[in-house]
Order: structure tokens, then sequence, then C-alpha cells
């Protein structure tokens, strides 16, 4: 592990996506990066520590520096502990330590060695009195210690931490790794401590860590360029996260909250190369790292940022896929009006019995942005993501906004302006699509028995009036059920031809809904199975980026 490495630029995390003012200031990176593995150990009373031999110290300037070892045949039990103890003798090293501890357990003592940081080491009495331990060696200095850290059984000796002390434990497995809960991992171990539970933290070097990264966020055998364009988002978004968690003791988990991190037993040699060759390299936009995030499939079309969270970002608009993507990215899901109307009335909603699910904004990628379910007393309105999450409790979420109801809505996974031959691969910085007219919207409005109505010809979406209308549309809305001829304008036009279109589309079918869609996740940024597509193709790695990301620049 090394020292630190200098980002004297801005950075704009959060607040970019959710529309808070956040600070443009200079930053450092470091080369190594705390951990939580909450999907290993979070909020748990114990847990256990694979391999014969622990080593014990501490991290300064991200070097670790070892102040001792304990032993075990067996593995180790590491608990949450609060009790009082009783400290024995001065600071003093472990093999002194160990002496002593050696001849209290001979006077059959409860007996721990107690790391005291650096290189300082006790020892701790349990259940006895300071009296009892003054009794059996006159002389030996002893206190009272009101203990709270972790303590870790199944070596030779017990061993105490305090949750004070500053510390790291190191395995001794292949490269050094550790295991906690069977789960191998490179760098270092620790415990944050809430009450008798504690939650466990790998200190790990930051371009180790994208080698437990990348491999857990995209298959081990795509594309190099694909995998190397995902390393670089991976480590950008990493930058642009590193305080999510400080008040936890960490600066990220390893879930899809922040990014799915799997440690030593995911890694690929391959990968690992890929990683190491695209080391220090970060997406700026103007000179700032970006929030590089990104999602499985976009479905054909990305998806601009305000349109899933709050702020435009000018880095994340909306794009057509230029390649097609990798794989079979559709799904269906299938609720019915009962299972429906019991999943409105379990949320609170007060909208009478469910009649119908309304279609209500559109984009031209062919994206619901916004629908209402409706009911004989009321509505509710979905936007954003809750279009696709709001259903979670009936038939799970939706994969994703690119979805018809029952054959109504937008287009499934057609961009709109992609050309069905696979553009010329160009320049790293100047990478280009041909391009037909944009139609997704038409085709699909026909192809799903809705009417379209243009003026003029829809060669350019934007800035043409035009009609959506259900299949059974009506010239005047008679009621808050029924479709109706709306004569719309974009209600957005946030990049070229891209806009969203204010529609009426009802969608109850035979007391069930049907939802037909492609893509999984939020689709805004890369598209994992997009860029493995576009790698396929001969795009390399910048090029990528550069077409999923607008306007970005890859510094080093």
């Amino acid at each position: 592990m090394k020292g630190l490495k200098k980002w004297l630029c801005g950075i704009v995390c959060m607040g970019l996506l959710t529309g808070m003012a956040q600070p443009i200031f200079a930053y450092d990176t470091p080369e190594t990066i705390k951990i939580g593995l909450v999907s290993v150990c979070k909020n748990a009373t114990s847990a256990t520590i694979g391999g014969n031999t622990l080593r014990i110290g501490f991290i300064q300037n991200d070097v670790f520096q070892e102040s001792g070892t304990i032993s075990s045949g067996n593995g180790f039990r590491v608990s949450a502990v609060q009790t009082e103890v009783i400290g024995v003798g001065q600071a003093m090293s472990q093999e002194e330590a160990k002496t002593l501890a050696y001849s209290l357990s001979k006077m059959q003592f409860d007996v721990a060695l107690a790391y005291l940081g650096d290189q300082s080491w006790t020892v701790y009495v349990k259940n006895s009195s300071r009296f009892e331990i003054e009794q059996a060696m006159p002389g030996q200095k002893t206190e009272t210690v009101s203990f709270a850290g972790i303590l870790i059984e199944g070596g030779e000796q017990d061993c105490m931490i305090a949750q004070t002390v500053n510390y790291a434990l190191g395995g001794a497995g292949t490269e050094n790794t550790f295991m906690l809960e069977g789960k191998s991992y490179r760098g270092y171990l620790s415990f944050q401590l809430n009450g008798q539970r504690m939650t466990a933290i790998n200190t790990v070097d930051l371009e180790e860590y994208l080698c437990g990264v990348v491999p857990a966020e995209m298959p081990a055998s795509y594309a190099p360029e694909a995998l190397k364009a995902q390393a670089l988002s991976a480590r950008t978004y990493a930058m642009t996260k590193i305080s999510t968690h400080t008040d936890n003791g960490y600066a990220l988990c390893d879930t899809i909250h922040c990014q799915v991190y799997k440690g030593y037993d995911v890694e690929n040699a391959g990968v690992n190369d890929l990683v190491h060759q695209t080391e220090g390299e970060v997406i700026c936009y103007q000179g700032t790292p970006i929030q590089a995030v990104f999602s499985a499939s976009s479905g054909g079309y990305t998806e601009n940022s305000e349109d899933v969270w709050t702020a435009p970002v000018p880095y994340l608009r909306a794009v057509p896929e230029v390649a097609g993507e990798y794989g079979d990215n559709s799904w269906t899901k299938t609720v019915t009006l009962s299972e429906l109307d019991a999943l409105v009335k379990s949320k609170g909603e007060n909208i009478g019995n469910v009649t119908d699910i309304v279609i209500t904004k559109l984009a031209t990628s062919g994206r619901v942005q916004e629908m209402k379910i409706v009911g004989t007393s009321g509505d509710v309105t979905l936007t954003k993501e809750n279009v696709r999450t709001y259903f979670s409790g009936a038939c799970g979420s939706l994969p994703s906004k690119m979805f018809t109801i029952n054959g109504k809505g937008g287009a499934q996974g057609v961009t709109g302006e992609q050309n069905q031959t696979t553009p010329e691969p160009t320049t790293p910085q100047t990478p280009q699509t041909t391009q037909t007219t944009p139609n997704s919207l038409k085709e699909s409005a026909e192809q799903y028995g809705v009417t379209a109505i243009t003026q003029g010809t829809l060669s350019g979406i934007n800035g043409n009036t035009y009609q959506i209308n259900g299949s059974q549309a009506k010239t005047t809305q008679t009621n808050t059920t029924s479709t109706a001829t709306n004569t719309t304008t974009p209600s957005q036009a946030t990049n070229g031809t891209y806009a969203i279109y204010d529609v009426n589309i009802s969608t109850v079918q035979n007391g069930t809904f049907v939802f037909s869609g492609n893509g999984n996740g939020h689709g805004v940024g890369l598209s994992q199975n997009g860029a493995q597509a576009m790698a396929q193709n001969g795009y390399s790695y910048i090029e990528i980026l550069q077409h999923y990301y607008t306007g970005v620049t890859i510094e080093e």
C-alpha cells in the first residue's frame, strides 16, 4: 500500500443528482479505501474469521505495521463485547504479555491478551477482582477497565481490542488475504461497533478494491474494452461516493447501494490486468470527476438524470445505443387488477377500487415517464423511479421503465435513432454514429394499436406537435378514466431529438396488466450490455465512455 494520490480538482457528488448545492473543493484520494462489508457482517453480534494465523497491527500512511500475531488450529470467532475487566501490568510487548497471560492462566484466571495500539500490549483478566489478582501476584500493577470492543476467541489465548484503539487485522492466506464468514478479501479487517453489535470493514488498496468490483458488476467473459470501461466507471464512481458512509466508519458499502464488491473470491487474472492497465484513469467533465453511474441494460436508449433523480446533469444525457445491446434484455411481469387493488390499499392510498393504469407521459426512447393508477374515487401518479419500484409488493419491481402494458405504450427496446448497420469505430476523442430519423414512438403507436397523429411528418420529433391516443380514443374527455385526444408538444427537450410527450393511454384489459419490457436498471449513464455490444463491434473503452457520458474526457 502506498501514500496519498493528490487530485486537485473540484467535485460535485450526489448534489448533481439530487439538486442540492454542493461545494467545489480540492481533495485527496487515498490509495486505500474503507469498505463496509455489510452483505457479510452488518450489526452482527459475532462473526467467524478463517485461517490459522491472524496478524494484528495498525495502518499508518496506508502501510500496515504488524504488532503481533495470534494462531489457531481452526479459525477464530470475533464478537462485540461490553464488560468490566482487570488490566494487569504496564504496556509491554506481545511476547511479554503472552508470558504474563500464561502465568495467570496457570493460576486458573480467565485471561486474554489486550492490544493497546502501536506496538503495545497488556493482559486483561475477566471474571475476577483486583484483590484476587493482587493476592496471587503481589506487587503487580492492576486497574479496573470498562471494556467496549471486540473479543477474538479460538487462538491459543483470547485477544481483546478496545473500540478506541486504531487497529487492523490481516490474514495469512493467499496474497495475505483474510477470510470472513467464508469469503476471502485482500487488505485488512476491522469492526465498527454499535453497542454490542458490529459491522465489518475492509481497508483495501483502491485498485485492489476494483479487482473485486469489476467482475462482480460485469461478467469477466465480456470483451476487454467493455471491462476497461467498467473499471473507469467503477473507479470514478467510487471517488465521487467516497464520503457516503462516513458516519458509519467506512467510505463505501459492498452492495448495489454503492457498488457490488465481492473481494478476492471473484477476482479474475485477466480482469485484474485490465484494471491495472487503466490504473489512475478517471472520467472527468470540465476537469472534475463525474458521478459515473451505470446500469445493466438501457433497453436500447439511455435515460436523462432528471428523469430518474432530480437535477439535470450535463454529462448524463439520454443517448441511443449505437450497436444494440448484448444478450436478451427483455422481460415480462404480470399483476392482476385485484392484486393491484390490494397493493394500493396496503400503501394507504385512498382512491377507492382500482380500475385502470393510464400512461400519461412517454419519452422518445419509449420509456414510461409517468402513469396513473386510477380508482373509483381518485388516482395515484407514479413518476421517475417510482414507475418501476411501486409494484415491488405485487409482481416485484419492474426491471426498467421501458415497457408496454397489455401492448399499449411506447417502443420496446427501439432506440428511434439507431441505424440497423453497425457504424465504424472512430478515433477515441470523436466517436460517431450513423443515425436515421427518430420514429420509434410512431412505429410503436402503430404496432400496439395506438393512434399517432402528426403535423407533417415525424422526420424530426423535436418541435413537432402531435397526438397519441389510446385505442379507445374520444375527441372529448368525459371522465377521469377515459382516454382523450391530447394535442401536445414536448414537455422536455433535453438532448436534441430526445423529448417527453404527454399522452393518455388506457391499459386495462380483462382484469390483468401484463408489463412487457426491455432493459434492466435506471438506465442512466453506462449500459453494461451496450458497452459489451460496442466492444464487440470494435469500439475502444474511451469511445464507449464518451458515448454514454456526454462531453467527458479521460484524465490520469
